[in-house]
């Protein structure tokens, strides 16, 4: 097995382990809502890992060393490393009103090489639509394990593309629904909500 596949399978081995609970790799990311006529029917997802295991990364699956993933490496790297984050729910939970909602396996994956920094981008369906002016939906990239610790980008954290209904827009809260064993704060949580109409 490559080093950076090694890395990501050590992950996903040791995440379940509380007693162990204290993050070896580091994500810097950013969630994102897509609408269609109004209607949430996909999350974004950007996933910006540490220098470390990009290093891993770039060594193993950049093999003509030109700086970027071409489509057989990424192919390669979406099936040797991407699809063991099935495990950890692809790091992505989504909340409709409170409740969990149902989302599909992620598509359209890529992967970047920039500054010798990894990003992976895909995107996750909604298996229903949603209409947020019927509910508040709450966005959590977690590992609730606390192996894989990911923050969200300060300078871009989140974002709404598409058809967004009047009244609606994105804030901000720490979803304390993950309980972390030794974890300083709880993770942040992307809020999509809408005004009530007077």
């Amino acid at each position: 097995m490559s080093r950076g596949a090694a890395l990501l399978a050590l992950t996903l081995a040791l995440a379940p382990a509380p007693l162990a609970a204290h993050p070896h790799v580091w994500v810097v990311a950013s969630a994102g809502y897509r609408l269609e006529a109004g209607r949430v029917v996909a999350i974004e997802v950007v996933l910006r890992f540490d220098d470390l295991l990009s290093a891993s990364l770039v060594a193993d699956f950049d093999r003509d060393r030109d700086g970027r993933f071409d489509p057989a490496e990424t192919a390669r790297l979406e099936r040797e490393t991407f699809a063991g984050l099935a495990e950890l729910d692809w790091l992505s939970h989504l909340r409709v009103a409170g409740r969990p909602a149902g989302l599909r396996p992620p598509s359209g994956f890529r992967a970047e090489i920039a500054g010798g920094i990894v990003t992976y981008r895909f995107e996750r369906q909604l298996e229903t639509p949603v209409d947020p002016r019927r509910g508040g939906l709450a966005l959590t990239l977690v590992d609730p394990s606390w192996y894989v610790d990911i923050v969200l980008d300060p300078e871009a954290p989140a974002e709404l593309a598409g058809e967004v209904p009047a009244g609606c827009g994105l804030s901000f809260a720490p979803d304390t629904s993950f309980e972390r064993l030794l974890a300083p704060v709880p993770p942040v949580a992307v809020l999509l909500g809408c005004e009530r109409a007077s």
